[in-house]
């Protein structure tokens, strides 16, 4: 089975990349950003990060974001899940060099002082699992 944390993030970014969106650095990218929504700089809005969509899609933006939200927030009730983005997490911001659960938790949204036990342990297992196999991930 494949991992439920990949599954949910791979999902969540296929919503992202089908919205009707842009991202923009330089003039030339607004540009290029507002011929592709096929609309004008009086007609975009920023939803922060450098990213821009019409004012009429705002809500359907806003929506989106909610059922995302909403399916993050149940996943995180779901120890499997947990475990598997923890571990996900740890690899990918490389844990067994830092040794600082920092940025795993951040992903989600908690602190390590207010982990649940439950919580605190899944993030342990996850760790101790990481860490054992850290060479080849």
């Amino acid at each position: 089975m494949k991992n439920r944390y990949l599954l949910q993030k791979d999902k969540h970014q296929k919503m992202i990349n089908n919205f009707n969106m842009f991202f923009a650095f330089s003039n030339e990218q607004l540009e290029e950003g507002l011929k592709k929504l096929n609309t004008t700089k009086d007609n975009i809005i920023s939803i922060d990060f450098g990213g821009f969509i019409k004012k009429e899609d705002k809500e359907n933006y806003l929506n989106m974001l909610k059922v995302m939200n909403k399916e993050s927030e149940k996943s995180l009730k779901d120890d499997i899940f947990l475990y598997e983005g923890f571990r996900y997490e740890l690899a990918n911001h490389e844990f067994c060099i830092t040794y600082d659960f920092t940025d795993t938790l951040e992903v989600f949204g908690l602190e390590k002082d207010k982990l649940t036990e439950k919580q605190n342990n899944i993030l342990f297992k996850a760790q101790k699992d990481y860490l054992a196999n850290c060479n080849n991930e």
